[in-house]
């Protein structure tokens, strides 16, 4: 199926291309037609807090609730309380009530008003609008600022808190893309040599990127999708999107090179090189849906998010591309370093006599002697191979099997003790010694356990902090200095404590209607509540109109993002509500958004094993299906938990205890939310598994062609090692380019991510993986007669080409490989 489409696509190309971008047109005119929305709003159903949420529904309320628009008067101003100011606050007061979607201000100087600070020089009017938090935007925000003109002309600071900052500091991430797209040219014009080839997965990464935003923009109408969402999204579907390609271009330039024509590169090319593709894309997605298991809203709505990205990504790689291959052709075949070598060897020893006859130059040197540098090309060769018809006799027929690999597999030459002793793919008039990966790849598997037990205590290393990962809350003191949210949060904390950034909300319901607030059972209720550690005020209580539902205002002593603050609300919910008013009847809760972080994190906390589970059990189901080894595939599963891991220590020691804080742009340590280890850990997951796919496809169908798990160890990694790397490099430049962001969610992800994908692409899928394998042998193709007819023969590593030819019976040793008809 890949193949007929990859050559669909690849026979017309014009209409291809133009298909996507009418595509990525249309999106993008809805989304300036309807608006891309965010909502910060958490939702956890079940939960204490979401209770308490849907109580309050019974209070006639404007839809955005009370929000704060700070007034602070400088010390070279009069303060609030003179008469002059306070004309200016309620002129300003009576402007913002005229702004669009404002339907009630209150100003500090009234009872019911936000109050004035103790010196008279802070305080907040309160503004009510009939729009909620997910459709205040940056717009609406600066009207009201502006309409405050009268208190700002009087010397007055004006600033907007709450969801109205929350729209002002609404930044791009721009500038991320750029630096990441800039980062990837600069990888892709080195690796290829050639402008046009690096173009080709910026251009279809950029086409997908866009396509991926447009669609989370418009999902954001039917769901609440956070903002972190949009940026996540982009730095997964980026990096994703350019690595596809990048593997696919390499297959594509590799057959040219071999002679094939451009339809039938790109078409091979997608049934190949893009069946990985799908099955690693396939693996992300997987991993990401295993979030849905954590029961929230808010975590659908973030796995969803990158989810779109990854899809999108693969449905570019396996149509844009092919399409643009075809345009492109023979633009994209390479002049191979050992092209290139040869010419200027050509130049050296052989001249061009007048009459077009080429003849010996003076050094005697024959025609031709320096073709052998193109075996170069073959070192260069980064992809993941499909499956080869084999050179030269079968291994086991007692023919010698002494035929060199090709130079810089980093194959070892078996059949000596004195081939050890060389360089591996060295032998009597053989070119260099291999280099990099070749190098690497015979070094770890001459060296098993050594590199095996270095490599675990490395990781090891990296994720001892990960011991100490709590779950905590971030707030407006987290936010950058100089944004709207900062300031405010700031201000308002220096002025009524800092427990009045995050207020909580007690939510009675009563048996019976109540006589009014000074109805005994309410005034219970009040006092057990200014008795309460940790609160500092209890705001007066309010009756809703039938008189059956009450609720206060507490204001704690500590900031939102205080465990203080937590162990409050526990202490409301277990101690001090269930005295003052069970005997009553009344059935309370406690909600707010610090209340509901604290569900959110417990929730998390309790479903992540279940979480945890289920990702592995379907990495290793698609691994399994994919290259019908039960031992390669848990071993893989099991493998990419140590990227994690070491991922996740890194996380705790920057962010939670701030360690190298401000190199990340932070002025100290921040609390971890409880969805971003959550999240990681799907997004990791699946990202650790494009690697291992590509690695393993490799090392199989090597071990098809001659049985040796050795020697197929060491060439999947010789192979493939370099073109990892690339894009490995690619991916870390992306994630870290998102650590301009001022949010310091996007910054924890672009560490995390980066920090993992480094050590999969390396540690972990350049030492651990080769290592066990070597150590496992023959039993890393071990599969049971019983699985072996259950499972489907896929054969991943195949690009339907008709040389393509399982190894003979005798290359095992008589014995049918697992799997091996699947290479047929």
């Amino acid at each position: 199926m890949l193949l007929a489409a990859g050559r669909w696509c690849a026979r017309r190309p014009k209409r291809t291309v133009a298909a996507w971008l009418l595509l990525l047109v249309s999106l993008a005119a809805a989304v300036g037609a309807f608006g891309r929305v965010t909502s910060e709003a958490v939702t956890i159903p079940g939960s204490d807090s979401q209770a308490a949420r849907d109580t309050a529904g019974a209070f006639a309320d404007a839809a955005s609730g009370r929000q704060p628009v700070v007034l602070h008067a400088p010390a070279d101003a009069a303060p609030l309380t003179s008469s002059g100011q306070r004309r200016a606050v309620e002129e300003a007061a009576r402007a913002i009530e005229g702004v669009d979607h404002v339907v009630a201000v209150t100003t500090p100087y009234e009872p019911a008003g936000g109050g004035l600070g103790a010196d008279g020089r802070t305080g907040r009017l309160t503004v009510e609008l009939d729009v909620g938090g997910r459709d205040i935007t940056p717009e609406t925000t600066r009207a009201v600022t502006d309409a405050a003109a009268p208190a700002a002309r009087a010397g007055i600071e004006v600033t907007a808190g709450g969801d109205l900052a929350a729209a002002e500091d609404k930044g791009s991430t721009g500038h991320s893309e750029i630096i990441g797209l800039a980062a990837a040219f600069v990888v892709l014009a080195l690796g290829f040599g050639s402008l046009v080839a690096a173009g080709v997965p910026l251009l279809t990464g950029a086409v997908g990127l866009g396509v991926s935003l447009c669609l989370i923009g418009l999902a954001g109408h039917l769901m609440d999708m956070p903002s972190s969402g949009a940026t996540i999204a982009a730095m997964i579907g980026l990096g994703v999107g350019i690595d596809y390609t990048l593997f696919c271009l390499t297959r594509f330039r590799e057959l040219l090179t071999a002679g094939a024509g451009v339809e039938d590169a790109a078409a091979r090319t997608t049934a190949g090189s893009g069946k990985a593709v799908v099955f690693a894309g396939s693996a992300v997605v997987a991993a990401l849906a295993g979030l849905a298991f954590g029961g929230l809203p808010l975590l659908h709505a973030l796995a969803l998010a990158p989810g779109i990205a990854v899809l999108v990504a693969m449905a570019a790689t396996l149509t844009l591309l092919p399409a643009v291959l075809s345009l492109l052709g023979p633009r994209l075949a390479p002049e191979a370093r050992g092209d290139r070598k040869a010419r200027r060897a050509r130049e050296r020893f052989v001249r061009q006599e007048p009459g077009g006859r080429q003849e010996p130059d003076d050094r005697g040197e024959p025609e031709g002697a320096c073709t052998a540098a193109g075996a170069d090309r073959v070192e260069a060769a980064t992809s993941v191979p499909g499956p080869v018809r084999p050179e030269g006799p079968a291994a086991g027929t007692g023919t010698d099997r002494r035929a060199e690999p090709a130079a810089g597999t980093g194959v070892e030459r078996p059949g000596t003790h004195a081939a050890r002793s060389r360089p591996v793919g060295a032998h009597p008039g053989a070119g260099p010694a291999p280099a990099g990966w070749g190098r690497i790849a015979a070094f770890v598997a001459s060296r098993p356990w050594r590199c095996l037990l270095a490599a675990l205590a490395l990781t090891g290393v990296l994720a001892v902090p990960a011991t100490q990962l709590t779950y905590g809350q971030l707030d407006a003191g987290d936010k950058a200095v100089g944004t709207a949210s900062r300031t405010s949060y700031d201000r308002l904390a220096d002025a009524f404590g800092p427990g009045a950034n995050g207020p909580l909300q007690v939510v009675s319901t009563l048996p019976a209607p109540a006589s009014g607030p000074d109805d005994a059972r309410i005034t219970a209720v009040t006092a057990a509540l200014r008795t309460t550690v940790g609160v500092a005020s209890v705001g007066p209580a309010q009756l809703d109109a039938s008189g059956t539902h009450v609720r206060w205002q507490v204001t704690p002593t500590t900031a939102p993002s205080d465990p203080d603050t937590v162990a409050l609300v526990h202490r409301l919910r277990d101690e001090t509500l269930p005295g003052a008013g069970a005997d009553a009847g009344l059935v309370t809760h406690v909600g707010g958004a610090t209340a509901a972080q604290a569900d959110l994190n417990e929730r998390l906390t309790a479903r992540m094993p279940l979480v945890v589970g289920f990702v592995l059990a379907v990495a290793a189901l698609l691994l399994l299906v994919a290259f019908r080894s039960p031992v390669v595939a848990v071993k893989a599963a099991l493998m990419n938990l140590v990227s994690v891991g070491a991922s996740y220590g890194v996380l705790t020691a920057v962010f939670q205890w701030g360690w190298g804080a401000p190199l990340v742009g932070l002025e100290g340590p921040v609390p971890i939310p409880g969805y971003v280890p959550l999240l990681m850990f799907a997004v990791l997951f699946g990202l650790a598994m494009d690697y291992e796919v590509f690695l393993l496809s490799a090392v199989r169908a090597a071990y098809l062609r001659d049985g040796d798990n050795r020697r197929a160890v060491i060439a999947g990694l010789a192979g493939t090692g370099r073109i990892i790397t690339s894009a490995a490099l690619i991916m870390v430049s992306v994630f870290l380019g998102y650590l301009l962001s001022d949010d310091p969610v996007v910054k924890m992800f672009g560490i995390g991510l980066a920090t993992a994908v480094a050590l999969d692409a390396t540690v972990v899928r350049g030492v651990l993986v080769p290592s066990t394998m070597v150590l496992l042998g023959r039993a890393n193709w071990w599969l049971p007669d019983a699985l072996d007819r259950l499972l489907p023969r896929l054969a991943i590593e195949d690009d339907g080409h008709v040389d393509a030819e399982p190894p003979s019976p005798a290359a095992t040793g008589g014995a049918p490989l697992a799997g091996a008809r699947s290479a047929s």
